[in-house]
């Protein structure tokens, strides 16, 4: 027989779920800073931070997610895998790679990818506006016009 109480729930952080899901891929934590400023500001969200790519493909994150971050500032990573990676396991997600200034092979990919480029640091004005965007498509429905 189990006696034990139920756990209250609110006392372990945000229960609003319906905020919008981002993962940063970042070799630096302080990469995702502005993107958990962006959320702290709406108030509402969740922010899943991944140290490699690889990482991120061995063990993925369960449910949906809304944006995916990755920051590969010594084009170092094979960023082409990960975006086809992505775009097979949640093709609806928006993604942006945050790159080195002159990288047009890395642009390239990650255009060709369906990836938007930023051009490292992202100022915080793209941040949240990408946040206020991944925020407004978790309230739409992707139900076909009848």
């Amino acid at each position: 027989m189990d006696v034990r109480e139920p756990k209250n729930r609110s006392a372990y952080g945000p229960t609003n779920v319906a905020g919008p899901r981002i993962v940063a891929v970042c070799a630096e934590l302080s990469d995702a800073e502005p993107i958990a400023l962006s959320l702290e500001q709406q108030n509402t969200g969740s922010l899943l931070i991944y140290n490699r790519q690889s990482e991120l493909i061995l063990n993925p994150p369960v449910g949906v997610i809304d944006l995916f971050a990755l920051f590969d500032r010594e084009n170092l990573e094979a960023t082409a895998e990960t975006l086809r990676w992505l775009g097979r396991y949640w093709p609806r997600a928006m993604t942006v790679v945050i790159g080195a200034l002159g990288a047009s092979g890395q642009e390239l990919e990650a255009r060709m990818g369906g990836a938007m480029y930023f051009v490292y640091p992202a100022y915080g004005g793209q941040w949240r506006s990408l946040v206020g965007l991944a925020a407004t498509r978790v309230a739409r429905t992707d139900t076909p016009a009848a």
